[in-house]
């Protein structure tokens, strides 16, 4: 029975047409990153089920997602660009990084990108772009962010200091749904909101 199948499958592999090769259109150069597109495209897997994800057109590398992975692991595989990076890229694993699913494909590469180092702890950025990933729940209004590495660098205490803030103003902006004088502390490898947006 086993030659008879075996037979079977090679008669019809050999009922597949052909394809030719078309001629190869001309390149133009593409932009850093491509607009992303209006509207999501249909991922299914079996292990992922269906997921609608939304890829820049120029998309140039992909990694699969495995189980147990979060947004640092995939930097960290890679080590050659950030989690707001890969936010940009791949806008349904969103800004805290809770659409991060495992067995579905992310953008990991755009033509013309330039790594410039990953972010370490006490690193600041302003509002313009928000960066990823951002602890949960974070107000909406916020200015400047400060990222706090794996490692717990920089301490709180100094997060507090260096910022010129006191723990309720920071709970009331990074645990807006907390009582401000609870005892809150940050996530180590976020990014916490440090001032809100200028009036």
């Amino acid at each position: 029975m086993f030659n008879i199948l075996s037979i079977t499958n090679i008669a019809l592999l050999a009922l597949v047409p052909a394809v030719t090769a078309s001629p190869l259109q001309s390149t133009t150069l593409q932009p850093r990153q491509a607009t992303l597109p209006p509207t999501c495209s249909d991922f299914y897997s079996p292990d992922s089920g269906h997921v609608c994800i939304i890829r820049p057109t120029n998309c140039v590398a992909n990694y699969t997602v495995t189980p147990g992975e979060n947004c640092g692991t995939v930097v960290s595989r890679f080590a050659n660009f950030t989690a707001t990076d890969l936010y940009a890229w791949n806008p349904e694993i969103r800004q805290d990084c809770t659409g991060l699913r495992a067995y579905v494909p992310v953008c990991i590469g755009v033509p013309g990108y330039t790594f410039n180092g990953p972010y370490v702890g006490g690193n600041r950025l302003t509002a313009g772009r928000t960066p990823v990933p951002i602890q949960p729940g974070i107000v909406d209004n916020c200015g400047a962010f400060q990222y706090t590495d794996s490692k717990g660098q920089k301490p709180f205490a100094e997060l507090l200091s260096t910022n010129h803030i006191t723990q309720q103003q920071w709970n009331a902006w990074n645990w807006p749904k907390s009582n401000v004088d609870d005892n809150l502390a940050v996530f180590a490898g976020y990014w916490s909101c440090i001032a809100l947006k200028q009036q």
